[in-house]
């Protein structure tokens, strides 16, 4: 009987990432400007842009303190609109009358239900 092979020190020092030995070899800079510049590939660059938008955002809604600016004003807002006023003058939020155009408050209304009446702001702050 032969005896048992000798592992090979070039196999053995690449351990557990030889498998992405061929994306090393892929990345240069010529591949990173055909990642950036050419519009063939311009599909992987926004999935890895928007993936990275997830986790940012992900990241942001649970560490990051929520401040109030608008979130009440515009509840309000919907909240007249809802209650029958459609007179422009007439709706208006703790930061004033307002100002947006109808298709913002159809958006903010289908959010205001969504919501739970705007209660749920981090369910708001997931949607966008």
């Amino acid at each position: 009987m032969p005896p048992p092979r000798k592992k090979s020190a070039k196999s053995s020092s690449k351990g557990y990432l030889s498998h992405l030995d061929p994306l090393l070899k892929e990345l240069n800079i010529t591949s990173l400007k055909k990642l950036i510049f050419s519009p063939s590939h311009a599909w992987l660059a926004a999935i890895v842009l928007l993936v990275l938008e997830l986790f940012v955002n992900i990241f942001v809604i649970h560490r990051v303190n929520y401040t109030e600016i608008d979130w009440v004003a515009y509840m309000q807002e919907v909240e007249g609109v809802i209650n029958g006023t459609m007179d422009y003058s007439k709706l208006r939020g703790d930061t004033g009358p307002l100002v947006y155009p109808a298709g913002f408050v159809w958006f903010y209304m289908g959010l205001y239900y969504i919501t739970s009446q705007g209660t749920n702001v981090m369910l708001a702050q997931y949607i966008f």
